[in-house]
């Protein structure tokens, strides 16, 4: 259970868990949590969940070479000198660079087609940065009010902005497991980025779409709420089985202090101030995962 304190001193206590499902005879996913002692040098905790996808075992492959390459770029301490201007510029290019790998990787006949998503978080001098790619998620927890931090690159997620699908149909739409970005897909890929102020009893949790086309976001706050931050990934994972199982599920979370004491009060926000690149759309593929 990596433990340890930021720039502000406030505690923070990180875990993480994936599991196959009660479906699925293997598991596609990877994760990566690492803080405490186990901090790459320069931030304070590094968390991965990357949700790969491909015939033959190459999901497997491709989530597996993302979070290797993710996690040897950091304990290179080749971000242990970035300054806080650059932190989201420089997770934009490690992805990228991620991305070109797991293409290459990808040109393999009996791994042609493999790709992954990818939600990478940061905790650096009580603020989160991320860089995001796909559909699995990163939600922050503060006081009472659950917020999704990324935004979901997927078919029925584009429907749901244009007033097509309501949130509840978009999560048990047939289509629901179409994605419109992924790593190692395509030559290149944008990426999300973004970063906000974290406070004391703050709650950082990222996830595979195993978790949430199980349970709702109701059902998640629920969770997160109820649990100590030791058992939560596990009591998150037992929800999704509960429901059915249906895919790998992963969970990672960050609980910064005492988040209990924060939710006496619903009332503060959360600012995330996100530069995403905005460019006229011109899918080459559109990835329908099993």
């Amino acid at each position: 259970m990596p433990r340890t304190r930021t720039k502000n001193d406030m505690e923070l206590h990180v875990h993480g868990e994936t599991e196959t499902g009660r479906v699925r005879d293997h598991n596609e996913d990877s994760i990566l949590r690492l803080g405490g002692e186990q901090s790459p040098p320069g931030v304070d905790a590094l968390l991965v969940v990357a949700d790969g996808m491909g015939g033959h075992a190459a999901g497997e492959v491709a989530s597996k070479l993302t979070v290797e390459h993710i996690e040897q770029h950091f304990t290179s301490g080749a971000f242990a000198s970035t300054t806080a201007d650059e932190f989201e510029e420089a997770l934009r290019t490690l992805l990228q660079k991620v991305n070109q790998v797991v293409h290459t990787a990808g040109q393999d006949t009996d791994k042609r087609g493999m790709g992954t998503t990818c939600t990478l978080v940061v905790i650096k001098d009580d603020h989160l940065y991320y860089a995001h790619v796909g559909d699995s998620r990163a939600y922050l927890l503060r006081g009472r009010k659950l917020e999704q931090v990324t935004d979901d690159h997927s078919w029925v997620e584009d429907m749901v902005r244009a007033g097509s699908l309501s949130k509840e149909e978009a999560r048990t739409h047939p289509n629901r497991n179409v994605i419109t970005r992924a790593i190692g897909l395509d030559v290149s890929v944008v990426v999300d980025t973004g970063v906000c102020a974290l406070r004391d009893g703050d709650l950082v949790m990222l996830c595979s779409d195993g978790l949430n086309s199980m349970i709702s976001d109701e059902e998640i706050h629920n969770v997160l709420e109820g649990s100590s931050h030791e058992n939560i990934c596990t009591d998150l994972i037992a929800a999704a089985n509960q429901s059915g199982g249906h895919d790998n599920t992963s969970v990672v979370t960050a609980c910064m202090g005492d988040q209990r004491k924060s939710r006496a009060s619903n009332r503060q926000t959360v600012d995330i101030k996100s530069r995403r690149s905005f460019f006229r759309r011109v899918w080459k593929f559109i990835l329908r995962r099993k």
